[in-house]
């Protein structure tokens, strides 16, 4: 995938393997950025030149998504329309108003649920307001955790649709990000009088703590920074930008984003220099992006979970993120033994958990030397 993304954003020749081309439709979740593809591929006038079965099936896909997105956004539309009756200040965050601004498109990026963002002290209407048009909270998360997840099937499908409501974007004593300065910089989006949408300062800072909190497991992800940056590239300034990443104590999580997507591709410092060294990528490595881990407890992600703590600015920070990884919540143990455990005692919940990890790892261990 990164071979077929270089040459279209360099310029270069597209590859001529048709397995490469085999193999991206293949990758998993490769159904999340095969809209970015195909229109990254339309608007250069390349999409003639992939093979007919990829045109094909991309094609399709981008159909689909759009679909989707075309539904999502009529929902996200009544979803603004009822926080503008009420008087709920919020902010869409990426989703189809984020394709069409920043891709300029609806069909460009493939949207999955609806992101909101909203005043802390307006969380409880938000959520009465949500449940009122028929969402419900399914997703339990830990109380550190920043949004709250609803969703309810929509009418004659069986696709369940998923509203998050945000009312920060990290976890609790994890950065010193101050939500009053992207509220106070967001722009009205008319013709409502509550509802705002990011500066595009902030929205590239987003995408940015986005990439990162889903560790660049998807090329989406990538594809969302590059985009921006081409879009944007009179209007960013980097020295800005991680002067206040630094005043929000998020500095080393955005620098290591932006240094793994611009080794990967080294022909953004042409569009946008980046005054930071990119000859390493860290924790992050391509072959995540291939592989399915249903449990996230090989002995390849232990040394990738140590590797993470130097992304974060303080000890307070890195002490957190340590605690959260060796005394987990029972929320998150729940995902590793099983939602069914929940009910015993945490010591047990922890030491089943300890057993389960244990035992992956010894067995990617294992799996290391066959």
């Amino acid at each position: 995938m990164r071979t077929l993304l270089r040459a279209i954003y360099e310029k270069t020749p597209l590859p001529k393997d048709i397995n490469l081309y085999r193999q991206i439709l293949e990758t998993p979740n490769s159904i999340m950025f095969s809209s970015q593809l195909y229109y990254l591929l339309t608007i250069r006038d390349l999409i003639d030149q992939v093979p007919g079965f990829f045109h094909h099936e991309i094609k399709k896909r981008a159909i689909t998504n759009l679909i989707f997105n075309s539904v999502i956004e009529a929902e996200l539309r009544k979803i603004l329309d009822r926080f503008e009756k009420n008087q709920i200040h919020v902010i869409p965050l990426k989703g189809p108003l984020f394709a069409e601004k920043y891709f300029g498109s609806l069909s460009a990026r493939g949207t999955s649920d609806i992101d909101i963002l909203v005043k802390r002290p307006q969380i409880k209407q938000a959520i009465a307001l949500i449940n009122d048009m028929g969402y419900d909270s399914q997703v339990a998360y830990e109380q550190e955790h920043f949004h709250i997840a609803f969703q309810k099937r929509l009418t004659g499908t069986n696709y369940p649709l998923i509203v998050e409501i945000h009312w920060h974007f990290l976890r609790e004593k994890t950065s010193s990000l101050d939500m009053n300065l992207i509220w106070r910089d967001s722009v009205q989006l008319k013709p409502y009088q509550y509802v705002r949408e990011p500066s595009d300062f902030h929205m590239f800072y987003l995408i940015c703590l986005h990439g990162w909190n889903h560790e660049l497991i998807n090329w989406k992800y990538f594809v969302d920074i590059i985009q921006m940056i081409h879009t944007l590239s009179h209007k960013l300034s980097y020295e800005d930008l991680f002067l206040f990443a630094g005043k929000q104590k998020t500095y080393r999580r955005i620098a290591r984003t932006l240094i793994i997507v611009y080794h990967e591709f080294p022909h953004l410092n042409h569009i946008l220099p980046l005054p930071l060294r990119t000859n390493q990528t860290f924790w992050w490595h391509k072959s995540d992006l291939y592989s399915k881990k249903d449990l996230k407890a090989t002995f390849g992600v232990l040394i990738k979970r140590i590797r993470q703590t130097n992304d974060y600015d303080t000890w307070q920070q890195k002490w957190i993120w340590l605690k959260r990884n060796l005394f987990p919540d029972p929320v998150i143990m729940a995902r590793i033994i099983g939602p069914d455990k929940r009910k015993l005692y945490r010591p047990v919940q922890y030491f089943l958990f300890l057993l389960k990890c244990f035992a992956e790892i010894i067995r990617s261990l294992a799996r290391k030397r066959i």
